[in-house]
């Protein structure tokens, strides 16, 4: 059967429930697709799928979204978050697809969430599916196909937006003018294109008795203004190359408190300020491909339109016609009964394998102290598949007294090809908030351990405990931290205190960091290591790794040198450091570079990461990238008040780094950064990608190409434009960009972004 007629076809008016006789030729598919075609003015339920074994259940909430997958107890929380302004009155078009990938909810086109497999019609033993079952909507159509669509049918089977208005001629009719000044929000649209460098001029142009509303092309870039007349009330543009002479299709969508540019379909720029024809009426003339005094663009615009709608990214996609970026879940909210997934660690292996690595944060979504594994899948296909999840890491406890580990970094020896990941340890109860100063180590590297009355202890290599002047005890300790007194259970040294009636002995409160290894491509591991002696000075309170991965030189002196990237405070424990980690003897040992705090100008004053008081001065999180002169740079989190992702260059293979520069190209919101070095047409070049907007959560994520070393970012792309906060990259065997990303409560999410798809962008900055 062709995937484009749907084995199930229902009109409006829809029956209050689809049974299971009408579902019988779908009742044994496990893949399939469901397309629901509505409108909305209001909250309700939208669809209920029941089966003998499970549900699925999808609302619209806040307008947007929201939802639940039961399946054999299993369960999935379809949270849509982005899907705002679906309760419009407009027409969408929702779509369920279920494949072997997990289960994708679309909405007007585009994938709007994603779920790790949980099951469909035949694992749901589907008896009745009903629409709209409380009859507030308005339902158009229901159409079921017994296979998965693939992603472009999905956007050739949507909704696209209608215009209020189109352009025939270079202006509107003063009819179609006059009923433009009632829209207080909707959107504008136009293709055009420039006649060449440096030609631009206006695109759109409205003028009411209250002011006048512009869309221009200048100097290469767009910007959308609104004036009455002698100031300005509302601006948002976007810096670019868009007089190329190629046509680009443009969107300025007013709405929601913000004016949002699109260009080809992505977001270009968003600046808080909603302004459109209301706020300008009485509407007198609207112009196209030229201004009000018919000064004419350098250039052409054509099917231009009016909408009396906010747009959302996936309508103006849908408009555009772009093509789906392959998105799936890796790691969501209910996989394997965790509440959620964290932290993404991403890295192509020498031999193909990628792994891809999580915080699974089992009872509670918070960062430490939690109850936290570290978790691991690996593709043998370049990402096309993925074998099921691993734990690698577990440690004993639940909820916020549980003991965690967070925050891992992957790496791999180009010559041996061992696998190395570092990552944070802390004991029960304790997290970087609340970690307490010192090591945890004496000065022949054992652990220090006490008890609930003060008394000190050191745990030999071998398991056995003895006082610190050397007395032997009746305790041991074996690999996985329990406690035995004279062979009796005594609790686990890494438990909170209070968690075992038999608690005994315990490890410093502090933060650590562990290793892991692997020498067969992440099939199978060691047990953890803890490096904390090596690397941590007894006046640090916490010492982290800066999640994603780390690199192994390439170039010079120190090539061969793995350099994992870190941060650190002192006493206080308020402001902080970053660092590189480095071995020479592929994890054997591990050394501490110094910070480029250290010895840093700032405001007048000489910092000293020992002592460091200012938080503007604070370096977190923080990625590192060689460059081809073996030079390394290190792009970090901060708190500077510029608002821009911090830089330093080290000479010395990571061991010290030069000043601190702030590059006006990077914006930074406070989230970690991530950056690798990729190959473009045989040219080496670096992507880098972060959060850069808060809206005000974190979100707008954006990719950026530099083919010289991140002096500039000539092409800039805005990948997922709400909700996004860490990611990792690697680079694909056939050039294409792995990226795996967080919605921060959601899960992680696996996407391949073709290099086609960044250089394309015209865009300056974001």
């Amino acid at each position: 059967m062709s995937t484009l007629s749907p084995s199930l076809h229902v009109d409006a008016p829809l029956p209050q429930a689809i049974d299971a006789s009408a579902l019988q030729s779908l009742a044994h598919c496990s893949h399939g697709t469901l397309l629901l075609h509505f409108s909305s003015t209001i909250d309700g339920t939208l669809l209920r799928i029941d089966g003998a074994r499970g549900h699925i259940e999808l609302s619209i909430a806040g307008g947007r979204i929201d939802g639940a997958v039961s399946v054999d107890k299993q369960e999935r929380h379809i949270d849509a978050e982005d899907t705002l302004g679906i309760d419009d009155g407009k027409p969408h078009t929702l779509g369920l697809v279920a494949s072997e990938e997990g289960l994708a909810l679309y909405l007007d086109g585009y994938a709007a969430f994603h779920t790790t497999p949980i099951g469909w019609f035949e694992q749901l033993e589907v008896q009745r599916i009903a629409t709209d079952p409380a009859g507030i909507m308005q339902v158009h159509a229901l159409d079921i196909f017994d296979e998965a669509l693939q992603a472009p049918q999905m956007v050739a089977k949507a909704h696209a937006a209608a215009p209020f208005v189109e352009f025939a001629a270079s202006h509107l009719s003063d009819r179609d003018a006059q009923r433009c000044s009632a829209l207080h929000s909707g959107a504008w649209r136009a293709r055009f294109r420039s006649r060449g460098l440096g030609q631009g001029g206006t695109i759109i142009q409205a003028g009411g008795e209250h002011g006048t509303l512009t869309l221009e092309l200048i100097d290469g870039g767009l910007r959308y203004s609104a004036t009455d007349h002698a100031t300005t009330l509302a601006s948002v543009e976007a810096p670019g190359h868009w007089d190329d002479g190629e046509w680009h299709d443009v969107v300025l969508v007013s709405g929601r408190g913000a004016l949002v540019l699109y260009v080809d379909g992505y977001q270009v720029a968003l600046a808080p300020g909603a302004c459109f024809f209301a706020d300008v009426a009485p509407i007198k003339a609207v112009t196209v491909g030229m201004n009000l005094e018919q000064s004419r663009l350098f250039g052409e615009a054509q099917t231009a339109a009016i909408f009396d709608a906010v747009l959302s990214d996936a309508q103006v996609k849908r408009l555009a016609g772009v093509s789906p970026i392959e998105t799936r879940a890796l790691f969501d909210t209910g996989f394997h009964g965790s509440k959620s997934y964290r932290i993404p660690s991403l890295l192509r292996l020498a031999s193909g394998v990628i792994l891809a690595g999580a915080d699974r944060r089992v009872s509670i979504a918070n960062d430490s102290p939690n109850d936290i594994d570290f978790v691991l899948r690996r593709s043998l296909d370049d990402g096309q598949t993925w074998e099921p999840m691993q734990t690698l890491i577990e440690y004993p406890g639940e909820g916020r007294k549980g003991a965690s580990v967070i925050d891992s970094v992957l790496v791999q020896d180009r010559e041996s090809g061992k696998v190395i990941v570092l990552i944070d340890h802390f004991p029960g109860g304790i997290g970087q908030p609340n970690c307490e100063v010192g090591t945890g180590f004496d000065d022949q590297q054992r652990m220090l351990l006490h008890n609930r009355q003060g008394e000190q202890f050191a745990l030999s290599t071998d398991g056995s405990v003895v006082t610190l002047d050397g007395q032997s005890t009746e305790y041991r300790v074996d690999a996985k931290g329990n406690v035995y007194q004279s062979d009796q259970p005594a609790g686990n040294i890494y438990l909170a205190y209070g968690v075992d009636p038999n608690e005994s002995l315990f490890s410093h409160r502090s933060a650590y960091v562990q290793m892991i290894t692997s020498d067969d491509d992440g099939e199978t591991w060691s047990d953890p290591v803890d490096i904390t002696a090596d690397i941590k000075a007894p006046w640090m309170r916490f010492i982290g790794t800066s999640p994603g991965n780390g690199i192994q030189l390439r170039h010079g002196e120190h090539a061969g040198r793995i350099l994992v990237p870190a941060y650190y405070n002192h006493e206080e424990g308020k402001t902080f450091s970053c660092c590189a980690l480095y071995s020479d003897d592929l994890g054997s040992t591990w050394h501490r570079g110094a910070s480029p705090n250290d010895g840093r100008e700032l405001f007048g004053a000489t910092l000293d990461s020992r002592a460091l008081e200012d938080d503007r001065g604070s370096l977190h999180e923080s990625v590192l990238v060689e460059d081809s002169q073996g030079r390394v740079h290190v792009y970090m989190r901060n708190q500077h008040p510029s608002g821009r992702v911090g830089h330093a260059v080290s000479t010395d293979g990571g061991a010290t780094f030069g000043e601190v520069d702030y590059h006006p190209e990077l914006t930074e919101i406070f989230s970690q950064p991530n950056a690798i070095e990729v190959e473009v047409a045989g040219k080496p070049a670096v992507v880098f990608a972060n959060a850069s907007q808060m809206l005000p959560f974190r979100g707008c994520g954006v990719l950026r190409l530099s083919f010289d070393e991140g002096r500039t970012w000539p092409h800039n792309r805005v990948f997922q434009p709400r909700h996004y906060v860490y990611q990792c990259m690697t680079q694909l065997a056939n050039g294409d960009i792995g990226l795996l990303w967080e919605r921060e409560t959601q899960g992680l999410f696996f996407s391949r972004i073709p290099l086609s798809w960044l250089l394309a962008s015209r865009q300056t900055s974001s």
